[in-house]
């Protein structure tokens, strides 16, 4: 049998560890981290542990139709009326680097690198001896970079003590980052299982098909529904009868309208809240998520595959090798390849009930390993890891670390 040492470790480091003060930063906590957060918050306080959560921007970056309510969290935001567009990083390594003397926690746990925020709570962290945590989602082939970007990037995650991602398929981005596997841990992108589970009853939507494919997300050219719908007309002119949902607004939404002008069969929705999405779920017959590699996770997929959906996931998804197994919860399929996706169709509109059935319970036993209590495991893991193995880093890696004040995306911006 073999002995996990790294649990054993984290089992003695918890029955000896006296109380913390753990501190988690990040340009903005909405969408999917609440939940999480919430979970963690409440696990840590049964422990003696205390959370301070600080974001910077009261207005999510990238998901302004999914704010969630919050205000139970205590969440401290620095500049809740700005955007991304008009806070500096001086401003905010600054007053980061303030606010976290001013609290002084055992523990920063931080966000990518990239952002500004990440940038002061690391420098604060090694140059005050704490414990560092990075959590991140994109893998190595997700973004280009310049040798330069990449040396940096390998100097300033060679002074992070541990890392929380999705799944044990980022190993190989994170060593390629310099990471060892003993530093690495697990459950960064789950949901709350039990919400998408829940039954309900779809009274909202009594306008929508009896049954239907479904897509959910941004309209953006990553997302690649343009190759999707053209894929889906082709079907649809080869006999096929399964109407198609597309839920969601963004900057391919017009491509989409002309594209689809004149078939009846397919419907688009804006943006839904949560509530409104699981009803949405209820008679979809499968969730297809044809991105390309920008798509870090797809926690979408998550989400069907908790309802009971089958999912047809783009091989260039960050969750497709985790959470899809071929015709057993679903397909996998090439994003450029029309032709799989319009078979994939094709064999959902033949299947039978009962290999309906199948495959839905079967997605519900392999997303029942991804939901809260695995993002809490994760994280407090890290921590325990981190507090142990706290580096101590070379004079270079300090000045890299103090120089180092992330970017923004507005050049205008300084």
């Amino acid at each position: 049998r073999i002995v996990n040492l790294k649990q054993i470790l984290s089992n003695y480091l918890d029955s000896n560890i006296e109380e913390m003060k753990i501190v988690i930063v990040h340009l903005d906590f909405n969408a999917y981290f609440p939940q999480r957060l919430r979970a963690l918050k409440f696990f840590l306080a049964n422990k003696g542990h205390e959370l301070f959560i600080f974001e910077m921007l009261g207005t999510p970056m990238l998901y302004s139709f999914s704010y969630v309510e919050k205000n139970d969290l205590n969440i401290e935001t620095f500049y809740p009326d700005k955007t991304y567009q008009t806070v500096s990083r001086k401003m905010i390594n600054r007053d980061v680097y303030k606010r976290l003397m001013e609290i002084n926690p055992d523990i920063v746990i931080t966000g990518t690198i990239v952002f500004p925020p990440s940038a002061a709570a690391i420098r604060w962290a090694k140059e005050n001896k704490k414990a560092l945590v990075v959590f991140e989602n994109a893998k190595v082939s997700a973004f280009p970079r310049n040798k330069i970007v990449t040396w940096v990037k390998r100097k300033i995650y060679g002074v992070v003590d541990s890392f929380v991602c999705p799944s044990s398929d980022y190993i190989e981005d994170l060593k390629y980052w310099g990471f060892s596997k003993e530093q690495i841990f697990f459950g960064l992108n789950v949901t709350n299982n039990r919400f998408w589970a829940e039954k309900c009853q779809n009274t909202d939507f009594r306008m929508l098909p009896k049954h239907y494919f479904l897509t959910v997300g941004r309209q953006v050219p990553f997302k690649n529904l343009d190759t999707f719908l053209k894929a889906y007309l082709e079907y649809k002119r080869q006999g096929g009868n399964i109407p198609l949902v597309m839920v969601g607004e963004g900057a391919s939404h017009r491509e989409l309208e002309v594209l689809s002008s004149g078939i009846s069969d397919i419907t688009f929705l804006p943006f839904q809240s949560y509530e409104k999405l699981r009803q949405i779920f209820i008679n979809a017959k499968c969730l297809f998520l044809p991105s390309f590699k920008k798509e870090t996770w797809g926690l979408i997929v998550n989400e069907a595959m908790a309802a009971g959906k089958i999912v047809a996931v783009s091989t260039e998804c960050g969750c497709a090798n985790t959470l899809v197994k071929e015709r057993v919860n679903g397909f996998l399929y090439n994003p450029l390849s029309e032709k799989e996706m319009i078979s994939i169709m094709f064999e959902i509109q033949n299947m039978s009930i009962d290999e309906i059935h199948k495959m839905q319970n079967e997605g519900r036993k392999i997303i029942s390993n991804w939901d809260l209590d695995k993002f809490v495991e994760g994280v407090y893991s890290a921590v325990l890891y981190a507090i142990s193995h706290k580096k101590k880093i070379s004079l270079l890696d300090h000045l890299l670390v103090k120089l180092w004040k992330g970017q923004m995306k507005n050049n205008s911006v300084k």
